[in-house]
């Protein structure tokens, strides 16, 4: 059965109550609001809960919000807990002792995440604190870094649709302009949006220029991006880098005459009522912010802008990411062919020699497979398969600045998830997942085989 198996594996990683206890006693924590009635909510997952009198002490509870779709059955198809042992957590509550222990033993100050199943939220959690001496709450905002990306590629699309940008249409020449460059760098009047969305543009990627204050503002990087050279002729390869993003949101706001932040809050939050949002500087914090510890002087949240300076909490990531999403009911703010065109993988074109020997030699292999993963639209592709579309595909962004790491996935089982990290656990960003996936699986959820994840920062 589901729930012997994640006890099996629980005890096997070592991770029962009492662990998870110790691990998590040192943060405060409020009490579980329970959700609707589960028996109104649609049941995926078969899972059978421990009794009750095995759950957290309130006062060690994460901060929680849980509509669940399992009932709460004791123990009817397994034998009863002897007297004075620990069973081992299940369902929600395993998936917050999991996460907690983890993220906040593993070095991080503070944490939260979201999951919707079908499109409804299931549950949401936060752990640790948000400031010193401050219990982190699941509604507070944490830095996503470059999950911005994603947000802000929405924006552009929903222009595209409206009529006011095209995707192929250069767009260099008109930001050089309007950012006083007299002179741009050859090749930079011929980028289009879709080498911004798909960082194909040819700009580098520039670490120095925005983490390490040799601009003071997205306008200031933008005007050195079109001053120096390209690294490649744009649309021909891919390279990560900022100064795409950077630059969209500027091109967003001169064919707007608005803010970047408000023309996606007007096109992209307000459909999903998401209203609690905000951009930050680096050294920004007010009521409701989670604190991310930054080097003294540092500015890249002013240098980045659209590129990485949104602040949101895991269940506003959730309903964003839940909106690019075909097969679940709610608000769907771009077209179906947009999604499907977003949620693709943007393949390097033939090179003229490739052409050239294509047309000169004939074909003696199958033609190369499609890529699993890469990147779309302002999205990363995680997995997938070469039929199926958007419907088949896991897709989602991960996002890292200094004390931030942050990940949002959607999963063809029907399973989206967010979460959000202050601090420098785990060390490399697409770790989440596996955090992600093992507590999912300890909670009931997956069927995924556990994978182990990072050691903690003062054990690696």
């Amino acid at each position: 059965m589901q729930q012997k198996r994640s006890r099996r594996l629980m005890q096997r990683a070592g991770i029962v109550f009492v662990g998870f206890a110790v691990a998590a006693s040192s943060c405060a924590t409020t009490e579980v609001q329970s959700g609707p009635d589960p028996a109104l909510v649609e049941v995926t997952t078969a899972l059978t809960l421990v009794p009750g009198t095995t759950t957290v002490p309130t006062s060690r509870r994460p901060a929680t919000t849980s509509t669940t779709s399992i009932s709460n059955v004791a123990a009817t198809t397994d034998a009863a807990t002897p007297a004075g042992s620990v069973a081992p957590l299940s369902g929600w509550a395993a998936v917050d002792q999991y996460l907690e222990a983890t993220f906040i033993r593993g070095g991080s100050a503070a944490a939260s995440v979201a999951v919707l199943r079908n499109g409804e939220l299931q549950h949401s959690a936060a752990y640790g604190h948000r400031i010193a001496g401050e219990v982190a709450e699941p509604s507070d905002r944490f830095r996503v870094a470059s999950i911005s990306k994603t947000i802000l590629a929405v924006a552009a699309l929903k222009l595209v649709e409206d009529g006011v940008l095209e995707l192929d249409a250069p767009v260099g020449s008109l930001l050089a302009t309007e950012l006083d460059v007299s002179s741009p760098t050859e090749g930079t009047e011929v980028i289009t949006l879709r080498h911004l969305l798909t960082h194909r543009s040819g700009f580098p990627r520039y670490e120095n220029l925005f983490f390490r204050n040799e601009a003071a503002s997205c306008p200031d990087a933008a005007r050195a991006g079109f001053r120096r050279s390209l690294q490649s002729v744009a649309g021909t390869s891919f390279q990560y880098s900022n100064m795409n993003f950077c630059v969209l949101g500027l091109l967003i706001e001169q064919v707007t005459g608005l803010p970047y932040e408000q023309v996606v809050q007007e096109e992209v939050l307000d459909p999903l009522a998401i209203t609690s949002m905000r951009t930050a500087g680096t050294f920004d914090i007010e009521p409701g912010d989670v604190e991310h510890k930054s080097g003294e002087g540092r500015n890249y949240m002013e240098v980045l802008a659209g590129a990485g300076a949104w602040l949101a909490a895991p269940t506003d990531l959730v309903t964003i990411l839940n909106s690019l999403d075909l097969s679940t009911p709610g608000v769907k703010v771009l077209k179906s062919a947009t999604l499907e065109m977003m949620a693709m993988i943007t393949v390097t074109p033939p090179s003229d020699d490739d052409e050239a020997l294509s047309e000169s030699a004939p074909m003696t292999t199958s033609a190369s497979a499609l890529p699993t993963q890469g990147y779309g639209m302002g999205l990363r592709i995680f997995d997938a398969p070469p039929t199926g579309g958007a419907a088949t595909t896991t897709f989602g962004h991960t996002g890292t600045l200094e004390s931030t790491h942050a990940m949002f996935v959607r999963r063809p089982d029907g399973i989206t998830w967010a979460v959000a990290i202050s601090g420098d656990y785990p060390v490399s960003t697409p770790e989440i997942a596996t955090i992600m996936d093992n507590a999912l699986l300890f909670g009931g959820f997956t069927d995924d085989a556990y994978r182990p994840p990072p050691p903690p920062l003062d054990e690696g």
